[in-house]
């Protein structure tokens, strides 16, 4: 049996080419893991999603690709960082690419948070909660850039766009909602709107049909 660990333990939704990790009977793995704060690797997006057998580094195989070792180094300094005690400084902000659960879809919608640097290009990056928190907490290393913080609630299952269900009732469709909260942001939080690009219906489960004018507020 796998040993359980809490999603804000472990990097999830990984990717290996391959010559990396072979799974127990040998063969060179190729695909989705994820690292748990103790070093440990497994196949899957996280313990929720996919098979989750271990995997073993492949300690002779050299990695000949710069991207690939610079990728493996960010993910190293990562588990190092899950692995501290909360006291510790955050001494580099790394991009993040969150993956809902289960549970997210359940509930309709999920957390996503981002940060902006603001002492120079104030280019926005989506970043994991446990940074985020970090930041909110000033909880970070004198030689950071300085950030500012916003997080939005992200609608994931329902209707494409907004549905009519009564005279007085209408149910936030995944685009229009998503659409709405997001140039709300906007007004606090410049730069949000270029960042998400449009995509309005991102890691969303359409559940139902739309109305015509997608494009209304």
């Amino acid at each position: 049996m796998i040993r359980y660990y809490p999603l804000t333990r472990i990097i999830p939704n990984l990717y290996t080419r391959g010559n990396e990790y072979i799974t127990s009977d040998g063969k060179s793995y190729t695909g989705r893991y994820y690292k748990t704060y103790d070093g440990k690797n497994f196949t899957g997006i996280n313990p929720v999603l996919g098979t989750n057998k271990l995997l073993t580094p492949v300690q002779a195989v050299e990695i000949t690709s710069r991207s690939s070792r610079s990728y493996l180094a960010a993910s190293t300094q990562n588990i190092e960082q899950l692995a501290v005690p909360s006291n510790v400084q955050l001494e580099q902000l790394q991009s993040y690419f969150p993956v809902p659960i289960p549970s997210d879809y359940s509930r309709g919608y999920f957390t996503r948070y981002f940060a902006k640097n603001v002492t120079g290009t104030q280019y926005i990056i989506e970043v994991s909660q446990m940074d985020y928190a970090q930041l909110e907490n000033g909880n970070v290393s004198p030689n950071m850039l300085s950030y500012e913080t916003t997080s939005m609630l992200w609608q994931l299952t329902g209707p494409l766009n907004d549905t009519r269900v009564s005279q007085y009732q209408i149910t936030g469709g995944v685009f229009d909602t998503n659409r709405r909260v997001t140039l709300a942001k906007e007004k606090s939080f410049t730069g949000i709107v270029e960042f998400i690009g449009g995509d309005y219906i991102k890691f969303a489960k359409i559940t139902g049909g739309s109305v015509a004018n997608s494009g209304s507020i």
